[in-house]
């Protein structure tokens, strides 16, 4: 199908060669396959590829009201993401099309037009669909974001728009897809964080949230994707201590697993998520803080009936370094009374109430130190991604399950 609205020129996707040739490509309603994109990629520069994403917006936002035409420019404007994997070019469409002037009733026809969007190439369903969850999570991020520090700025009914993207988003939360299930606990982890009613994030982990964790901490032990888990888990794990009773279920019976097969890298993650939680230390973070100290003290339990001393002295530590947490001083005094843990554990938690050098405690304690020197174990590092590509990249891979 190579025009579904008069092409009168000669030029297409396979032979255009500037900008202008391409916006006109735009104007005529000229279906962008998937084979073109590749090209649209080679002839046109990434300045050149933002200012024809603008353009897309501009042409999205005058056709809202003719709806074929509307879904030819999406369906291409899809395929050209889902080849480009430029966040820069995803944001500048976003940012032009907030700024037109009937930018609600824009907003919401990309809405309901990308998540329902019925491609013609069947074979890339899965990646469209999956840049399409992307981009509409993007645009409910750059509406809280605007909302929150420009205040009135947009002179619409975000809340309302919010709504009607929590609704299409919820619509395919039952997706096998990994990147669109990783796209939506980031994007309903941020959009109710701090609330204690969080009705979108309960439920989408419901649906998947244990086999998005397995996934997610198998990665985190692969040393090719450890880098890129660890920031999405530092992201998105205090979303989910903040969440329901089942959402801490689901939290506790993974790290349990992973805790006894791969003993020495979570306990690496525990600290690593330690220092994350406290670095954190504000008013917003409280409730994460205090569920993960509670998670903390029933996998001591656990380590306590297995006598594991190495993970029970990396736990007491983590532990031990919430030293501004009144409730730390808590879970101690419940640790100490509870006769089902070991004397040993009990008594080392016990010197712990009211010290600032918890950690110190624990590894100077008898039979609790440290028998390895040298370099301490670390995850690898990598430059900070944005959630967006976290999500593409971590989606996209493939890992057995621990044994």
């Amino acid at each position: 199908m190579e025009a579904l609205i008069g092409n009168d020129s000669n030029i297409n996707w396979k032979t255009f060669k500037t900008l202008a040739e391409a916006q006109e490509l735009i104007d005529q309603g000229v279906l962008m396959s998937w084979k073109d994109a590749k090209h649209v990629k080679k002839v046109l520069s990434d300045k050149e590829l933002e200012s024809l994403m603008t353009y897309f917006a501009v042409r999205m936002a005058e056709r809202v009201e003719s709806r074929l035409p509307e879904e030819i420019l999406i369906e291409s404007l899809l395929i050209l993401m889902a080849n480009c994997h430029e966040e820069a070019i995803l944001n500048a469409f976003l940012e032009e099309l907030v700024q037109q002037p009937n930018r609600m009733e824009a907003c919401v026809t990309l809405v309901e037009l990308a998540i329902t969007v019925d491609v013609s190439e069947s074979e890339h369903h899965e990646d469209i669909f999956s840049i399409a969850v992307a981009l509409i999570c993007e645009l409910g991020q750059i509406l809280q974001f605007i909302e929150k520090e420009y205040p009135g700025e947009l002179q619409m009914d975000t809340n309302k728009l919010l709504d009607h993207i929590s609704t299409y988003l919820l619509s395919v939360s039952n997706s096998n897809n990994n990147c669109i299930r990783l796209s939506l606990v980031h994007y309903f982890g941020t959009l109710e964080a701090g609330k204690s009613y969080k009705p979108g994030f309960n439920r989408i982990m419901g649906r998947f949230g244990h086999t998005i964790l397995e996934h997610l901490f198998l990665l985190l032990f692969n040393k090719k994707t450890e880098a890129i888990a660890l920031q999405f888990l530092l992201e998105n794990v205090p979303f989910i201590l903040e969440a329901d009773n089942h959402c801490q279920k689901i939290l506790h019976e993974t790290w349990k697993y992973y805790m006894l097969k791969k003993p020495e890298r979570f306990a690496l993650f525990i600290q690593t998520l330690t220092n994350h939680l406290t670095a954190e230390d504000g008013a917003n973070s409280i409730a994460a803080r205090k569920v993960f100290l509670q998670h903390l003290g029933v996998l001591l339990k656990i380590v306590s009936e297995v006598n594991h001393k190495d993970l029970g002295r990396e736990i007491m530590c983590a532990i031990g370094k919430f030293n501004n947490d009144p409730f730390r001083n808590d879970l101690i005094a419940l640790i100490v009374k509870d006769k089902a843990i070991r004397e040993n554990f009990r008594n080392i938690c016990g010197k712990m109430i009211d010290a600032t050098n918890g950690e110190q405690i624990v590894e100077s304690a008898d039979g609790f130190r440290s028998s390895k020197r040298g370099r301490k174990p670390s995850f690898a590092k990598a430059q900070k991604t944005r959630p967006i590509y976290q999500a593409a990249f971590l989606g996209h891979q493939q890992a057995a399950r621990a044994s």
